[in-house]
């Protein structure tokens, strides 16, 4: 057996692991999946003992995924499984592309020219711009204009 100095992971407790392990659970952080195989790793390499619950709570997830047809670095967390990766959180941007779009028609802009508009100003694609239209025009387009452009002013590039 080898005992080799401070190992990267001495710190971590058992609840730490725990909390890790839960949260890995429902989220997708390939860093942080590698981080937890590379714990147990080094721990049973070096012989130190940890408590089996928290490999077992781990592989028990694990061993479900790959039953499910999941790879298996997609059950370890390592690669993301279809619709589960971690996705920004765009409803601010796609309200604000609403926003351009409804007031480029309220001046007179075509739809399509008013769409491309606000595709360039946010630097997103005009499939993602029109997306975000049929999504929040209902709401929005009860605003008056200059609420919508209250929306929009701090967001956009200057010109």
């Amino acid at each position: 057996m080898q005992m080799p100095g401070k190992r990267k992971w001495d710190e971590v407790t058992p609840e730490g692991l725990y909390n890790i392990i839960q949260y890995l659970k429902s989220n997708f952080d390939p860093e942080l999946a590698k981080k937890v195989i590379e714990l147990f790793h080094e721990r049973m390499r070096d012989e130190i003992d940890f408590d089996p619950a928290l490999l077992h709570s781990l592989m028990q997830h694990v061993f479900a995924q790959i039953l499910e047809g999941h790879s298996a670095d997609q059950a370890f967390g390592l690669k993301a499984i279809k619709g589960k990766y971690n996705r920004p959180n765009n409803e601010e941007r796609d309200m604000r592309a609403a926003c351009i779009v409804i007031l480029q028609i309220r001046n007179g802009t075509s739809w399509e020219n008013a769409v491309t508009d606000a595709a360039e100003h946010l630097l997103i694609s005009d499939q993602t711009v029109a997306r975000a239209y049929k999504t929040y025009r209902y709401v929005l387009d009860m605003l008056p204009s200059e609420h919508l452009e209250s929306l929009v002013d701090d967001f956009l590039p200057p010109s």
